[in-house]
């Protein structure tokens, strides 16, 4: 027998000056993301909310795409998601959010915050916004990954393998910046400033304390939110009758939250009710269907995309088996 196959090299991943850029009509809405990015989930659930037709770009953050000279000519901080509107470039989480619920309103384009910008409602969904800012999202997915006394039960995909690549990948990510600062003169200021960044979240979620001062961030934010909905004494959203922002940002937390596998840790058994009860309602709504892969093929695809190539190869019958079974195992 043929020992071809266990001697078979594994292809070299990409590099960010690999990836070219893609070519569409200039009367296009094009948002480049990441389906697993918290940022890009925010704007497509309020796309889908306010139901715009867009393009979808996803950029391969696992290989550094973010770092390509072409993206980094659309962000200079090479950040997902980014929305272009024909020769307008628009980056950042809320200043996309912001444009399209000023553009796109009417009928069947309904909005997501209150119409008069000084009324209290108005407010509230800012100042809950601003406070939901505040969380590192990102040390809280990658702490996740580290700290196993914590017990959590992850859900696809971020589980198996794809958990171990995403760990090592941060490493990795490092090294991309390193390396394209040393040889980017336009763009270094923003890359430096992303490199720093990466380093102290590195370093925050390397000390277990340290990390436990972000969960205790999130809970606080949890409890303010139950305490809230008890005093109100009905089940709503967090404005009132409409779903708006604040429900729009709240609802990928605690997706985010799910999939980590902290429902355990901060509401399931009775430790925050309504919080629990808000999160059914929020996956019952049509654009969190559309957002969330819904079937276990789906699953099964996405965490495939997210392994990084040299991983696969050697590998491959192995991992779909421990996937698939992941896939149908955390439905």
């Amino acid at each position: 027998m043929s020992n071809h196959q266990g001697n078979e090299i594994a292809p070299v991943a990409p590099k960010p000056q690999d990836f070219k850029a893609p070519v569409f009509k200039d009367d296009k809405l094009v948002l480049y993301f990441h389906p697993y990015n918290f940022y890009s989930q925010k704007v497509l659930l309020v796309l889908y909310e306010k139901n715009i037709e867009f393009t979808p770009y996803m950029i391969d953050l696992c290989n550094g795409e973010q770092y390509s000279n072409w993206f980094l000519n659309l962000n200079p901080k090479g950040d997902v998601p980014v929305l272009q509107d024909g020769i307008l470039t628009i980056p950042n989480s809320q200043h996309i959010i912001n444009y399209v619920e000023t553009k796109y309103r009417g009928e069947s384009h309904p909005l997501l915050k209150p119409y008069n910008p000084n009324s209290f409602e108005a407010g509230k969904v800012t100042i809950f916004e601003r406070e939901l800012s505040r969380l590192p999202i990102g040390a809280l997915s990658l702490g996740s990954f580290i700290h196993d006394d914590l017990k959590l039960v992850p859900k696809a995909p971020f589980i198996g393998p794809v958990r171990q690549a995403l760990l090592k990948n941060n490493h990795k990510i490092v090294e991309l910046l390193r390396s394209q600062l040393s040889e980017s003169i336009v763009q270094s200021a923003a890359l430096n400033q992303k490199l720093n960044l990466q380093l102290r979240r590195r370093e925050l979620v390397s000390s277990r304390a340290d990390f436990q001062r972000v969960l205790d961030a999130v809970l606080d934010l949890l409890l303010k939110v139950e305490k809230q909905m008890e005093k109100d004494n009905k089940d709503g959203w967090l404005i009132g009758d409409d779903f708006t922002l604040a429900d729009v940002g709240f609802g990928i937390l605690l997706q985010r939250l799910f999939q980590l596998g902290f429902e355990n840790y901060y509401w399931a058994h009775g430790k925050l009710p309504r919080v629990e009860r808000y999160f059914m309602r929020f996956r019952q709504r049509a654009s969190y269907l559309k957002l969330i892969p819904n079937s276990n093929f789906e699953i099964l695809k996405e965490m495939w995309s997210m392994t990084p190539t040299n991983y696969k190869v050697g590998a491959t019958a192995g991992f779909l088996g421990m996937a698939m079974f992941a896939a149908f195992a955390h439905k």
